[in-house]
C-alpha cells in the first residue's frame, strides 16, 4: 500500500492543477489530506464512508473538531509521529466512534507539503473474522486440554479402582470357598467374621471412590467470592482441640492475597485436611509449629502450608503422596484419604498442589488455587 501511495504522490507532484488530488476521487480506498493544524485540506467519498460522514462536511474542517477525543488515540499518535518527523508510517488500527461503532484500518501515512496524506482500507470485517476463529481455535485448545485431563483422570482412576478393590475382592472370593470347603462350625464362623472386615474395608473403599469420582465429573462447582483467613480461622475452630491438645503455635498472612473466588465446600475441606495433617503428624521432640501463607506467583493464587513436624521421605514416597489409602507414619488415625481427596477437589477447580519435605524437619504443601486472569482480576 505504501509504494502505490508514493507512486500516486510523484505524480500529483507533476501536475499544476489546483485539484491536484482529484486522482484519488474514485479510489477504493480511503484518501485523507491533513494540514499542520489538523483541518481536511482533501477526503475523497470512501473516507468519508469510513467516516460515517461526507466530504462536505469533512474538507475545511478540523479532525479533532469532527471526531473529539481522536487525539488520545493510537491512530492520532501514529499521525503525529508521521507529521512531526517526515517519515512514512505503515500501520493496523482502530478507531471508536461515538455511537460506539468499532472500525479497523490498515493504514498508510505519508508526509505531503500540507502536512500528512492517509491511505486507508477498512478491514473490519477481516478482524471480525479473526477474533471468531481466534475465540474457535482457543476453545477447541480448551476442549482438548479437558478431553486430555478426562482421559488422564480415567486412566488414574481405572488404576485406583484396579490397586484398592482387587485385593478385598480377590479376598472375599478366597475366604467363601474358605467356607465352602470347611465342614467346621467354629472355623466357619471365623472366616464369616473375617469376610465381615472385608466387606466393610470394600464398602469404605468404594465411597472413598465415589466421594472421589463426584468431585471429579462435578462440572457446576459454585464459586464465589470468599477470604482466606475468615476460612482459615473457620478450619482452626474446627481442629481447636487439636491445636490445643498439642500446644501447637499457628501464624498466617493473607495480606498479599484475601479475597478469591473458589467454592467455600471445598476450601474448607482443603484446609482442615493440610492443617490437620500437620498437627495429626507433629514432632514430639520440638513444639508444634504451623505457618499459612497466601500470595500471588507468575499469576497463580497460592497458598503456603508449612510445619516442623516428622516429614515425608518424599524419595521413598513422592510418587504415592497422593495416592488412596497411602500412609507414611504409625499413627491410629492415619487412613490415606486427605492427600488424595485434597488433591481431587484442587484439581477439579483447576488448580494443583505439590510438596516439599525433610524427615523429622517437616514439610511445605503448595497449594495453587487457580491462576488469574490476564487482567489482573481474580
Amino acid at each position: 500500500m505504501g509504494k502505490v501511495l508514493h507512486n500516486i504522490i510523484n505524480t500529483i507532484k507533476e501536475n499544476s492543477y489546483t485539484s491536484k488530488y482529484s486522482v484519488f476521487d474514485n479510489l477504493i480506498e480511503g484518501v485523507q489530506v491533513l494540514d499542520q493544524d489538523w483541518n481536511y485540506v482533501y477526503v475523497n467519498d470512501s473516507l468519508a464512508r469510513h467516516g460515517l460522514s461526507t466530504r462536505e462536511a469533512m474538507i475545511g474542517y478540523c479532525m479533532l473538531e469532527n471526531y473529539p477525543g481522536i487525539e488520545h488515540t493510537d491512530l492520532f499518535n501514529s499521525f503525529q509521529t508521521c507529521m512531526d518527523t517526515r517519515i512514512p508510517l505503515e500501520i493496523i488500527s482502530h478507531y471508536d466512534f461515538p455511537d460506539g461503532t468499532r472500525k479497523w484500518f490498515e493504514l498508510s501515512i505519508q508526509p505531503v507539503s500540507e502536512g500528512i496524506i492517509v491511505l486507508s482500507s477498512e478491514i473490519t470485517k477481516l478482524k471480525k473474522a479473526e477474533a471468531k476463529l481466534k475465540k474457535k481455535l482457543t476453545e477447541r485448545t480448551l476442549m482438548i486440554a479437558q478431553i486430555t485431563k478426562q482421559k488422564q483422570q480415567l486412566e488414574e482412576f481405572c488404576q485406583i479402582i484396579s490397586h484398592n478393590l482387587r485385593s478385598p475382592l480377590t479376598n472375599l472370593i478366597q475366604l467363601n470357598e474358605m467356607i465352602q470347603e470347611s465342614n467346621d462350625n467354629a472355623e466357619k464362623s471365623n472366616f464369616i467374621n473375617i469376610q465381615k472386615s472385608v466387606i466393610d474395608l470394600l464398602h469404605k473403599t468404594f465411597e472413598e471412590l465415589v466421594a472421589s469420582t463426584q468431585v471429579r465429573m462435578d462440572q457446576t462447582i459454585k464459586r464465589s467470592k470468599i477470604s482466606l483467613e475468615k476460612h482459615t480461622k473457620k478450619a482452626l475452630k474446627i481442629l481447636s482441640e487439636e491445636i490445643r491438645s498439642t500446644n501447637t503455635e499457628i501464624v498466617f498472612d493473607f495480606s498479599e492475597i484475601n479475597k478469591i473466588e473458589y467454592s467455600k465446600k471445598y476450601l474448607e475441606n482443603i484446609l482442615i485436611n493440610l492443617i490437620g495433617n500437620a498437627l495429626k503428624y507433629h514432632s514430639p521432640e520440638r513444639t508444634p509449629k504451623i505457618h499459612i501463607k497466601s500470595y500471588i506467583k507468575k499469576g497463580w493464587i497460592s497458598v503456603d502450608i508449612i510445619d516442623n513436624g516428622l516429614g515425608i521421605d518424599l524419595k521413598k514416597n513422592g510418587e504415592d503422596l497422593f495416592k488412596l489409602h497411602k500412609t507414611f507414619h504409625n499413627h491410629a488415625q492415619a487412613k490415606g484419604f486427605g492427600l488424595f481427596i485434597t488433591k481431587t477437589q484442587i484439581e477439579a477447580m483447576g488448580g494443583s498442589i505439590s510438596a516439599e519435605s525433610t524427615p523429622n524437619k517437616g514439610s511445605k504443601f503448595t497449594i495453587k488455587l487457580y491462576k488469574m486472569t490476564s487482567d489482573g482480576k481474580n
